[in-house]
């Protein structure tokens, strides 16, 4: 693209702002500086600069997009809405090795949007976070996706005595080979009942734990140096969690199921 179309489309936070507005229909100018709450002297430069590039035309009273514009701006949005996620938190997540998720959960990255982080407690770096056991614990149809091994296996999901409650869990061989040799009654247990079950993932997952019920996902990403620092990507909203729940159904096409 052009230097100056790439000028125009991302150095401005006004033209941004008018370009996305317009994408949904023409405005007049006080209809465009109502909603983006800027005054008349300060965008309309900004409109002239657009028009200058046959961006955004004039019809009587209305601004408009043209369609070169219309097009630009449906590519523009996903990548400014992924910025929107990662500028949030920029320090974490240019910490995280995304580099194992799939290229499409990449694009999609952008419907993490709303999420909050949840720190480690110093005082409690060996215990599970109690947002996540207060969630697990209320949900009924639970889906696991973990690299690491954590306490949550045995204490939360191998234990469980409820059998209303769903839980789908994808794991590395390793994983499994820890389970079988230091939880064999636990993992026992686990499989004999109706609603429980285990997948083993061959492939290398870089995920260090994905969690999705229908209350919440929770995501722990490996730093770049392939480290665990417990600190999580948390969200209770739909988008946040269908994108979970599709990325752990991904790893599960692949893994293979583990019957009791």
């Amino acid at each position: 693209m052009d230097k100056i179309l790439i000028d125009l489309l991302f150095m401005s936070q006004k033209r941004r702002d008018l370009m996305l507005l317009l994408r949904n229909g023409g405005k007049t100018l006080e209809e465009i500086v109502d909603i983006l709450d800027v005054t008349p002297t300060g965008m309309l430069p900004q409109i002239k600069k657009l028009k200058e590039e046959f961006l955004v035309l004039q019809d009587d009273k209305e601004y408009r997009l043209t369609p070169l514009a219309e097009v630009l701006v449906e590519k523009m949005k996903p990548l400014l809405d992924i910025l929107g996620v990662i500028e949030e938190h920029k320090d974490f997540w240019q910490e995280r090795d995304l580099s194992g998720l799939p290229p499409a959960f990449l694009e999609r990255l952008n419907e993490l949007e709303p999420y909050s982080l949840v720190n480690p407690d110093p005082n409690k770096i060996f215990e599970t976070p109690a947002v996540f056991l207060e969630n697990v614990e209320k949900s009924k149809n639970i889906l696991h996706l973990s690299s690491i091994f954590h306490p949550v296996f045995p204490e939360t999901f191998l234990r469980t005595e409820n059998n209303d409650v769903e839980i789908t869990l994808i794991v590395t061989k390793k994983i499994y080979e820890r389970l079988k040799n230091d939880f064999k009654k636990e993992l026992k247990f686990y499989l004999t009942q109706e609603k429980k079950r285990l997948f083993v993932c061959a492939d290398e997952i870089k995920i260090a734990m994905l969690t999705k019920t229908e209350h919440f996902m929770m995501a722990d990403f490996l730093t770049w140096k392939g480290a665990y620092d417990q600190e999580r990507v948390i969200s209770f909203e739909p988008a946040p969690l269908k994108w979970a729940e599709d990325l752990i159904l991904h790893y599960k096409e692949q893994a293979q199921e583990i019957k009791g």
